[in-house]
């Protein structure tokens, strides 16, 4: 098999503190036929000088610079750029195992999912996501639920052959939370093989100040709308409108978690029957939900939205937050 080349795109913002880390494990690499994209969005710190110095000691290494847009449309630049046969995501403040690309260049399917560890800021590890846990299951169920976010539907969790972008015009969209599921979908529905890499590969650290730690009402909201919209213009809406269904559910209890963490009490509870009415406005009643591929937590937290227990939701938020 001809050896594959590897494009590793790093959209950066702000990340002085730790994109050395992040571009050091890729100079690790035991494999070395790769080309590594970092995507300065707008920095107004030292990443764009630091990332400048990376690319002048090693010709594999391209920065870009733009102003800010957000990290999906950071990756679409990187995408655009990228020569490779697979491409890689890296969030600028995690870090990869040096074997990596080694095993990743014995595949030749479209996905290859990988593991992740999520480890503290110190490298200790807290747990460990085995996508590989999935291996068993059909594409079909896979990308239903990616779509709902019982599988983390996260771009760092997969390489995937850039020609599976290119022909089929797949892009991030400009959400700055959620921009994953539409990009996950459209992947996995034109993907014509899925493989998995057993071993953890990536370490995504846990920063309280990232992006998914932003106080937000409704982080799913956009996206399950947005969601809906794609299926409708891939004439794709019958077969999956219980997927969607159950992704608006999974939305709004994503929502009434956040409002419940975010709120006293009475605003919560004036918020939260908004995002109840909201939740059956969206909801398709000619299909059902796919209860199937929800979370446990989501079909709880909705079958109680859903049944106006808002107390419920309230206590069982404020339980989770207690107990960690």
């Amino acid at each position: 098999m001809k050896e594959q080349m590897i494009s590793v795109i790093v959209p950066a913002y702000n990340s002085e503190m730790f994109i050395g880390k992040c571009i050091d494990s890729v100079l690790e690499q035991t494999y070395s036929n790769w080309e590594l994209i970092a995507v300065d969005d707008g920095s107004r710190d030292k990443t764009f000088g630091i990332l400048k110095k990376y690319a002048e000691v090693d010709s594999r290494i391209r920065v870009i610079h733009q102003e800010n847009q957000g990290p999906g449309i950071a990756r679409n630049t990187g995408i655009a750029e990228a020569k490779g046969n697979y491409v890689v995501f890296i969030d600028s403040d995690d870090y990869i195992e040096k074997d990596y690309f080694l095993l990743l260049s014995n595949h030749n399917e479209d996905v290859v999912f990988i593991n992740v560890r999520n480890v503290d800021k110190d490298g200790h590890v807290l747990k460990e996501e085995y996508m590989s846990k999935n291996m068993q299951l059909t594409k079909d169920v896979i990308l239903r639920r990616q779509m709902t976010g019982k599988i983390d539907w996260g771009g760092v969790r997969k390489a995937l052959k850039i020609s599976v972008l290119r022909d089929n015009n797949i892009r991030y969209t400009k959400h700055k939370i959620g921009e994953e599921a539409l990009y996950s979908f459209q992947v996995l529905w034109f993907a014509k093989s899925v493989a998995f890499i057993e071993k953890p590969l990536y370490n995504y650290v846990q920063r309280g100040d990232s992006q998914s730690h932003l106080k937000v009402d409704d982080p799913w909201g956009g996206v399950a709308k947005a969601m809906k919209d794609k299926v409708l213009e891939m004439q794709l809406y019958p077969e999956f409108a219980n997927t969607i269904n159950a992704f608006l559910l999974t939305a709004s209890a994503v929502s009434a978690n956040c409002l419940a963490k975010n709120y006293s009490f009475t605003v919560y509870l004036t918020k939260v029957k908004v995002c109840r009415r909201q939740l059956n406005e969206a909801v398709d009643n000619k299909y059902p939900i796919d209860k199937a591929n929800m979370s446990i937590k989501a079909k709880i937290v909705g079958w109680m939205l859903r049944h106006r227990l808002y107390l419920s939701v309230w206590f069982l938020t404020k339980l989770k937050d207690l107990i960690g």
